[in-house]
């Protein structure tokens, strides 16, 4: 292990987290190098083993290090993050539907599978029916061409009695335009709303998309909704993940009437003075 900086005076688990951080983004501890076990560091700074577990678990949920069971942490440089812009509109290519403008030229990594399950239970409220029924789920992960390891898994879950209605969406391969085609060439048009939201990652995430224990991930909850008999039917909910480390979400504030600039005119009886 190379050789890292002096230690604050006061050796605290914030300052051991900190002088190891430093260490390793200066390259003195490198990417993939183990770091001190908690025995270690506490016999190094002089503090009590629990401080300096504590400063490893600060370490990690920096994204610093990786943290493995019985064996020491793995030191890890956060990934720069990419913006995804989500500009309130949905685009289309002769593949199909997209709602990213940096995503257009993203595959699926992996192969896609589909099959019965069980959605969470705010995906079956938006669905409209009862928690714990099975629905199709199609899910995916997705990321530039050639990319070994998704940078986003996009899950998109549908009512077995639109299924029945539309057989194409069980199929492996729903044609050109994807799903979505397939609901509009039956029910008409489709809007579609989207929810984003935080939450830590579950393990079969983390492992998917190569994440630390603790690593949050942006959520992004699409649902389509369709006008069928003088009612809204949702046909469709996604939600996609992204590792919260790596992306950023970002669109246009668009002028509403009321914020009009002062030099557009002022209102009528108005005295400017």
């Amino acid at each position: 292990m190379g050789q890292r900086g002096r230690k604050p005076p006061s050796g605290g688990h914030r300052d051991i987290a900190e002088a190891l951080r430093r260490d390793i983004e200066a390259g003195r501890i490198e990417e993939g190098e183990e770091l001190p076990t908690g025995k270690a560091l506490a016999e190094e700074w002089g503090v009590a083993p629990g401080t300096a577990l504590q400063a490893l678990r600060l370490l990690a949920s920096g994204g610093w290090a990786t943290p493995r069971p019985r064996r020491p942490a793995i030191a890890r440089r956060p990934p720069e993050q990419t913006v995804v812009v989500r500009d309130r509109h949905v685009y289309r290519d002769q593949l199909g539907y997209y709602f990213d403008q940096n995503a257009k030229s993203w595959r699926a990594v992996g192969e896609p599978s589909r099959g019965l399950g069980v959605p969470p239970g705010h995906v079956a409220d938006l669905l409209g029916i009862p928690r714990g029924q099975d629905v199709i789920v199609r899910d995916r992960g997705m990321g530039p061409a050639g990319a070994t390891v998704a940078e986003q898994l996009a899950t998109s879950y549908i009512t077995l009695a639109l299924a029945d209605a539309i057989p194409a969406l069980r199929a492996a391969d729903t044609g050109p335009g994807g799903i979505y085609d397939r609901i509009e060439e039956v029910l008409g048009a489709i809007e579609w709303r989207e929810t984003i939201s935080a939450r830590p990652a579950s393990e079969e995430e983390r492992e998917r998309l190569r994440l630390p224990v603790g690593a949050p991930v942006l959520v992004v909850t699409r649902t389509s909704t369709v006008r069928s008999d003088g009612r809204e039917l949702v046909a469709e909910v996604n939600e996609t993940r992204m590792p919260a480390e790596r992306f950023a979400v970002a669109y246009t504030v668009e002028r509403d009437a009321s914020a009009r600039r002062p030099d557009d005119g002022e209102e009528e009886g108005t005295e400017v003075v």
